[in-house]
């Protein structure tokens, strides 16, 4: 290395080179202490600044000569030393943001240990959460830094999902191989609480500053719950009979929409059923606690069956096992595809097809274990008897149902009413009671 010392002029740049033999030529300038001028044997030259900031010695490249003159260049070096002075360390503030995350990092990180250190959330939310990340966030901001996402720009990238811009049809895994991605207010409020939960995770396991999402705010969504009245569950019945003797809805979809009627039991539970978790001795269905949304706080979960809803699964199982001795291959589905033999999927698209069939309206397969509910309590169940057939992990989750006891308690009451008399002091059967008026 060939050390110089001179005033950093064009000249003296332009005449700079690194002799043979040698891995660098270097000039410090005379008149401004730290600036240095830099040439290497493929003939490229750079300005540096070197300065202490406190007992460490830092050394700053400004850029190449070309890009920089000796006269830009050392404007720049008088600001990085002046910086110093002040208290704000250049060359480290630089590196900061050379090695700074971005959203990519920060997902691919959450996304792996984030399992590790969140071992109570069920694989299959995990799942999902980083489906919504992958096609509604990182399309938008994965390749930029953390540090430059502003409360601003966080709002441009939801707003962007609820207005439907992330929408779009995508090559998928599913076997018909198309997947369809959604946009709108519901998915930008998922995609809202996995963006929220992701930085929250990086604040604490990695070196994440703040959370510029926790500035946004839906307004209190309102409960869209509907129920099915007597009359409109017999009519759903009788057009998934309908359908299916005219072979328009194949049995394992028309089964399913009856179990879950009959369990109150959620799409993917029965979707996903297999023979395994079907104990026809003790009649219910055992689902370990992953394939349950309350699982990781109450364990395996029992949804358990009615006579009908056991007649319905023991004729499945006789033609499973038919179907087993002819070919073993035969996959354990319950409710398995007439087209591909694995678990049904379009279970939306058919149902929307019964309810056309039916006549109604506004209803949504999670509906159904509404109605079953509302079924239970109208029947005389208490809210803790409908709170254990549905899973739910405590009776709060179940007091939405609170308002649909009215029916019995109404009952009730007017059971009581018949002691007492409005009008003549009597009740039918003559018995004797206390006159109000």
């Amino acid at each position: 290395m060939i050390t110089t010392t001179a005033k950093i002029t064009k000249k003296n740049v332009d005449a700079l080179i690194c002799p043979n033999g040698e891995n660098e030529a270097r000039i410090f300038d005379t008149e401004l202490k730290g600036f240095c001028v830099r040439a290497y044997p493929t003939g490229r030259k750079v300005y540096i600044v070197r300065y202490k900031f406190g007992k460490t010695q830092r050394t700053f490249t400004i850029g190449a000569h070309g890009t920089f003159t000796p006269e830009t260049a050392r404007e720049a070096a008088k600001e990085i030393l002046s910086k110093a002075t002040l208290g704000t360390d250049t060359a480290l503030e630089k590196h900061k943001i050379k090695t700074a995350i971005t959203i990519q990092d920060l997902a691919d990180q959450y996304f792996t240990q984030g399992r590790i250190t969140q071992k109570n959330k069920r694989e299959s939310t995990w799942i999902g959460d980083e489906r919504r990340i992958a096609v509604h966030i990182l399309p938008q901001i994965g390749r930029m830094r953390i540090d430059d996402i502003t409360k601003v720009l966080a709002h441009k990238t939801i707003n962007a999902i609820t207005e439907g811009k992330t929408k779009r049809r995508e090559a998928g895994q599913k076997p018909r191989g198309l997947s369809i991605v959604t946009g709108g207010e519901g998915t930008a409020r998922r995609t809202l609480a996995t963006v929220n939960a992701m930085f929250n995770w990086g604040k604490e396991y990695l070196d994440v500053k703040a959370n510029p999402f926790t500035s946004i705010k839906f307004t209190e969504k309102q409960s869209k719950e509907r129920f099915l009245s007597p009359t409109e569950a017999n009519q759903l019945v009788e057009a998934i009979n309908t359908l299916e003797n005219q072979k328009m809805l194949s049995s394992p979809f028309a089964d399913a929409f009856r179990i879950l009627l009959l369990t109150g039991a959620r799409k993917s539970e029965i979707a996903n059923l297999q023979w395994h978790e079907v104990d026809f001795e003790n009649r219910i269905l055992r689902l370990p606690p992953e394939r349950s949304k309350s699982g990781n706080k109450t364990g395996e979960r029992n949804i358990v069956l009615m006579p009908a809803a056991l007649e319905i699964l023991s004729k499945r199982f006789d033609d499973h096992r038919e179907a087993k001795l002819k070919a073993p291959e035969t996959s354990n589905y319950v409710f398995k595809s007439t087209r591909t033999g694995q678990a049904i999927i379009g279970l939306r698209k058919a149902f929307n097809r019964v309810l056309e069939q039916a006549g109604i309206d506004g209803l949504r397969i999670h509906d159904l274990r509404h109605s079953f509910a509302s079924f239970a309590i109208a029947d005389g169940a208490s809210l803790f008897l409908v709170s254990k057939l549905l899973g739910h992990s405590n009776t709060r989750v179940t007091e939405r149902y609170a308002h649909l006891s009215n029916d019995p308690l109404q009952s009730a009451v007017e059971k009581i009413g018949k002691r007492f008399a409005v009008t003549n002091g009597k009740v039918e059967g003559g018995e004797k009671v206390v006159k109000l008026t």
